[in-house]
């Protein structure tokens, strides 16, 4: 565990992040025309930019504006240092949920750190060198492949760098290669447990896995959903994977305490909590859920400042943990732009999950909502997938009780339509919750 692991958040500040920030305000204004722009529109005088006292009056950064400004300025924008053409070493690419792809890119100082808080939150998640695990994220340009894959490296563990697609090749190298663990999205294990019972006649503890290292997608901090990957695979599920390739690919991750996400980013990220609605800061304090607004201490490539995550979070506790780190803990609510408002009630697509998985006798836990026109939404269509055997319970009492539950605990009224087992496609990589016709 690192020294700067049993810091508090405020302590981290003090003696690390202030002067980190300072001095990634001055390299900002030496270097960013992206950020030079930005603060002269801003009406924002130099002294005002550079005092870390002054940081909230900044404008925050929003990802349109990236986007825009690749697409003005291509290929990589004018975030990126003046100098950079010599020293950048690496280019990923991430759509986010705009579904247009934006250019990230890194100098070796860069990796570096994005490595940092990868180790952290493996060792934190419990990898171990003892561990083979079989890397089950998509190396195409994406920082999931080979910058996840150097962070498992960094553990002393072993990795297989298998990738994502040719599932039944994956099925048939984990039972050769025998690794103690994987590491993948959620989802794609619903996709190997398919091939495995279709293709091999065979069930997931078959293959011996012991450890699951998750992320990309939200909700295995529900307990339901986390109990149903480790009773059908027999294996222990974490919550090990949560960052955003465009600030920082992983810098939370659980630990055995399993309450809630630590903070990895000391001394690399600097975490801000606002109101997603009036853009108004907000305490770091236990109990605050907030949208996250992350700014990079030491980026050279492509620093960003007041970056609005659009990650709505929780905070779980600013105490130390039983596992010996002060790092706040925080748990992901869902996305300020993937939340739906149904007559005034905001609705995020993990807590429909939450209520599937109470039922896992009756639902697979795949599921979508169709939103066929403009909001304002009053009666959202929510199409749900049913377990392979759903025994002798009716449609009709499933879509009832169902109803009922988004009626008492999530206060709205879906349209249900309930699908056959197999209906839904299995993907490799993120699973999409929310599609706008």
């Amino acid at each position: 565990m690192d020294h700067s692991e049993t810091w508090s958040y405020q302590e981290c500040f003090e003696s690390i992040d202030r002067a980190l920030l300072a001095s990634q305000l001055k390299y900002v204004m030496d270097n960013s025309l992206f950020y030079i722009e930005k603060f002269k529109e801003a009406g924002l005088e130099l002294r005002q930019i550079l005092d870390p006292d002054h940081f909230s009056m900044l404008p925050y950064t929003l990802k349109e504006e990236l986007l825009a400004d690749q697409e003005k300025y291509p290929p990589f924008g004018r975030l990126a240092t003046k100098e950079d053409s010599n020293r950048l070493r690496r280019v990923h690419i991430t759509s986010g949920s705009t579904g247009k792809p934006f250019y990230v890119i890194m100098t070796v100082n860069d990796i570096a750190a994005t490595v940092e808080a990868g180790r952290r939150a493996f060792l934190c998640a419990g990898l171990t060198p003892d561990d083979l695990v079989i890397h089950c994220l998509n190396y195409c340009l994406w920082t999931g492949g080979l910058t996840d894959h150097m962070n498992l490296e960094s553990t002393g563990a072993t990795v297989i760098p298998f990738g994502v697609g040719n599932s039944k090749n994956l099925i048939r190298t984990i039972l050769h290669l025998k690794p103690t663990a994987i590491s993948c999205t959620p989802s794609y294990l619903s996709r190997i447990e398919f091939l495995l019972n279709e293709e091999f006649g065979l069930k997931p503890p078959s293959l011996g896995l012991k450890k699951a290292f998750l992320g990309g997608e939200g909700g295995l901090q529900n307990p339901g959903i986390r109990e149903r990957i480790e009773d059908t695979w027999n294996m222990k599920a974490i919550d090990a994977n949560y960052g955003m390739a465009d600030v920082l690919s992983i810098f939370g991750s659980e630990c055995e305490a399993r309450q809630g996400l630590h903070f990895h980013g000391q001394g690399i990220l600097y975490l801000e909590l606002i109101d997603p609605e009036t853009g108004k800061n907000l305490p770091i304090e236990e109990g605050q859920v907030g949208e996250m607004v992350l700014t990079n201490l030491k980026r050279e490539a492509q620093p960003l400042l007041r970056y609005r995550s659009r990650d709505v979070i929780k905070i779980v506790s600013t105490q130390e943990c039983t596992c010996g780190r002060k790092s706040l803990r925080f748990l992901v609510v869902g996305r300020s732009d993937d939340m739906i408002v149904v007559r005034g009630v905001n609705i995020y697509p993990s807590a429909v999950a939450a209520l599937l998985a109470e039922r896992p006798q009756w639902f697979s836990g795949e599921f979508e909502f169709v939103l066929d026109g403009p909001p304002p939404y009053e009666h959202p269509l929510l199409r749900v997938e049913m377990a392979r055997e759903s025994g002798r319970v009716g449609k009709d009492e499933m879509r009832k009780e169902l109803l009922r539950s988004c009626q008492d605990q999530l206060n709205f009224t879906p349209r249900i339509d309930l699908l056959d087992f197999g209906r839904f496609p299995r993907t490799e990589g993120k699973t999409k919750r929310i599609k706008r016709l």
